[in-house]
């Protein structure tokens, strides 16, 4: 791939990763709540599930749920289901704990997980892959595959080391979600809300 052309792709990559998501609502959301590491560990649940999605391309399969829109429309509903769960699951909470509660409750497998299922169930990283990487993709250079793993690897290692920033910069806000209660309950209806928005724009999601 010429050099502008890299640009242009990291360009597009960043972008999409700063751009308000489901995604980010959810490793926001654990970021504040318990802490720069529960963060981290959501966003790299979410970058392996980018795994899936490549393997989607490469495989072939994303033709197919491109030709048979209702399997679109099952895994849509089950990522509007499941972010759901996620947004009530986080009011349901009376208590507002310390950070050393929270971090004795979780461990940091249960984030990588939620990251993992929830970005699985996005249709939307599908699309990104189906409508981003074909673009960059020179079929007279021969070696498709290789070619879609390369620019699969530079998604994720971008769309990581992104997301981490973000989170890195969101913890300095942690220490003060931990002292104020109040504090507390508003990030928290402000942050499920804002996922369960994510999860009605879902709903009208459809494959172009």
């Amino acid at each position: 791939m010429p050099f502008n052309e890299l640009i242009v792709y990291i360009a597009f990559v960043v972008g999409f990763a700063i751009t308000p998501g489901p995604n980010m609502m959810l490793y926001l959301t654990y970021t504040f709540e318990y802490g720069r590491k529960a963060g981290w560990a959501t966003a790299a649940g979410i970058v392996s599930s980018f795994v899936i999605h490549l393997s989607a391309i490469v495989f072939g399969l994303t033709a197919i749920l491109t030709a048979r829109p209702g399997l679109l429309d099952l895994l849509r509903y089950c990522g509007i289901a499941y972010l759901l769960y996620l947004a009530f699951s986080n009011l349901k909470q009376a208590e507002w704990k310390s950070s050393a509660e929270k971090d004795n409750k979780e461990g940091l497998n249960d984030f990588f997980v939620k990251g993992l299922i929830t970005n699985i169930l996005n249709p939307g990283s599908l699309v990104l892959y189906f409508s981003l990487i074909p673009q960059f993709i020179h079929p007279e250079k021969g070696h498709l595959i290789t070619q879609n793993l390369l620019l699969g690897v530079l998604q994720m290692s971008f769309s990581f080391f992104t997301n981490c920033t973000i989170i890195y910069f969101a913890g300095f806000a942690t220490s003060t979600f931990f002292k104020n209660e109040r504090y507390q309950q508003r990030v928290r209806y402000v942050m499920s809300i804002l996922i369960v928005v994510f999860a009605l724009q879902l709903l009208f999601f459809r494959m172009k």
